[in-house]
């Protein structure tokens, strides 16, 4: 039986080569001292003021297990807030987690109101005896690998650059919602997703995408851009995507959406003929450059 674990700390939004180079010393850390690996994040659980996620919490924990991890502890940010950081320390990582040695970047904050730096860290676990060990940040062309960069570089369309940085293709898994059913009156029917205003959205207009249902890639045309919700005053941003070759229902489903290319910026339509002509263009790029071996 495992005698503890050796344990990963941070939010780990977006799952990067940064935060991917944390887990794997975590993983080659148990591995080597007989002890179960394990990653530390969170989720908010009421509307708050902070930088807005790359990834939903389900494709966060995805990700992190796609690393080799065994066990995710995924407390809300309610439960931990209060902690100061020698609780969080003693109480949780030690108590909750039975963590023997932990890994993490070297600007992890932690405790109440961010508190606690890595040397504090360091100190508390050595009072512990808990290993603790502290990565730089990861860097490429010259930059550090962050989730803000990422983010940036999402909104601004620049997908390739983000993609390099993530690891793997930037992927959304939203609830299917019932649109207009336009599409499907032009000869496109649509997967219809609402991005929440606590994700980052990408570039409005036309996408090369990909979308996965029932473990099955499909190459698709995805249009992102903003209407007023139903009933509502807001805003809100559509994700519609057009899958190639695949007829089906999707309603009560969250496919998973991976950004491949930004083709064009949102424009008018004069005609439904024209915005019939432009998905169809999009489909066919998609197809033609569909390669499902950069989705593994």
């Amino acid at each position: 039986m495992m005698s503890g674990t050796s344990i990963a700390l941070g939010y780990f939004d977006g799952v990067h080569l940064g935060h991917r180079s944390i887990l794997k010393q975590t993983v080659d850390i148990a591995k080597g001292a007989g002890l179960q690996s394990a990653a530390f994040t969170f989720y908010f659980d009421t509307h708050r003021t902070k930088a807005p996620d790359i990834l939903t919490l389900t494709e966060r924990k995805r990700r992190i297990l796609q690393q080799g991890v065994a066990q995710i502890f995924c407390p809300s940010f309610a439960e931990i807030s209060s902690l100061s950081p020698q609780q969080f320390v003693r109480e949780f990582l030690a108590g909750q987690c039975k963590a023997k040695a932990v890994c993490c970047g070297e600007n992890f904050r932690f405790g109440a109101g961010g508190a606690g730096d890595v040397h504090m860290l360091q100190c508390f676990c050595d009072e512990l005896g808990i290993q603790s060990y502290v990565l730089p940040l990861c860097r490429q062309d010259g930059l550090s690998v962050s989730a803000t960069r990422i983010r940036s570089l999402i909104g601004a369309g620049e997908i390739q650059q983000a993609n390099t940085l993530l690891g793997q293709p930037y992927v959304v898994d939203l609830p299917v919602q019932h649109g207009k059913q336009l599409g499907s009156s032009i000869g496109f029917p649509t997967v219809n997703q609402i991005y929440p205003d606590t994700m980052q959205q990408p570039a409005q207009g036309v996408w090369r995408t990909a979308v996965q249902i029932d473990g099955v890639w499909y190459p698709a045309a995805t249009g992102i851009g903003s209407r007023p919700t139903v009933n509502q005053n807001a805003i809100s941003v559509t994700c519609e995507s057009f899958i190639c070759n695949w007829q089906g229902y999707a309603y009560g489903t969250s496919p998973r959406v991976a950004f491949l290319e930004y083709l064009w910026p949102v424009r008018r339509y004069d005609s439904l003929q024209e915005l019939q002509q432009c998905i169809g263009q999009a489909a066919q790029l998609s197809c033609q450059r569909f390669d499902p071996t950069i989705l593994q």
